[in-house]
């Protein structure tokens, strides 16, 4: 199913939603993660999309589908979201990446940078999240995520859902 949220666009016959509880116990390269996001094996209807504009639920989709990726993003929860997002801006213009959105949700204090690839391999997309990671290393001390990450098990390379467009 497709699923058009601005100029970003999702295709994925399944999707995730955030439990109060840890869903799964998952093993991946000697270490163990917990998610609190349970896989829903049907497509986002419109009341449920609706309950996670309004931040009733939090929705994630998967990032990587086939082995492929349509996206690289950069997540940022801080309250100086402003400051890091201009960073982000510059960095990408020095890789030469014109192309991004920037999304924000204010009740998390989360910030969203998606950044197109389309149908992408795995390993491609790898190489350039290396490539963010280590001109970032350089200039923020930050906490920040950037997703495909290869450290992670493929249900962890899920994205909430993003809010508002900046």
């Amino acid at each position: 199913m497709k699923i058009q949220i601005d100029d970003l666009e999702f295709n994925s016959d399944y999707f995730y939603i955030q439990s109060k509880s840890i869903v799964e116990k998952i093993i991946f390269n000697n270490r163990t993660f917990y998610s609190k996001y349970e896989k829903i094996s049907t497509p986002i209807t419109p009341i449920l999309f609706k309950q996670h504009q309004d931040n009733e639920v939090a929705l994630a989709l998967p990032l990587i589908e086939n082995n492929m990726v349509n996206y690289l993003v950069i997540e940022y929860l801080q309250e100086d979201w402003k400051t890091f997002s201009a960073l982000i801006q510059h960095l990408l213009k020095t890789l030469e990446i014109y192309q991004y959105t920037i999304y924000r949700n204010p009740k998390k204090e989360l910030l969203q940078i998606f950044i197109p690839r389309f149908n992408i391999s795995l390993e491609t997309a790898y190489k350039e999240v290396d490539d963010i990671k280590l001109i970032l290393e350089f200039k923020s001390k930050k906490s920040y995520k950037i997703f495909p990450n290869r450290n992670l098990p493929q249900n962890y390379n899920i994205i909430t859902l993003p809010s508002k467009k900046i």
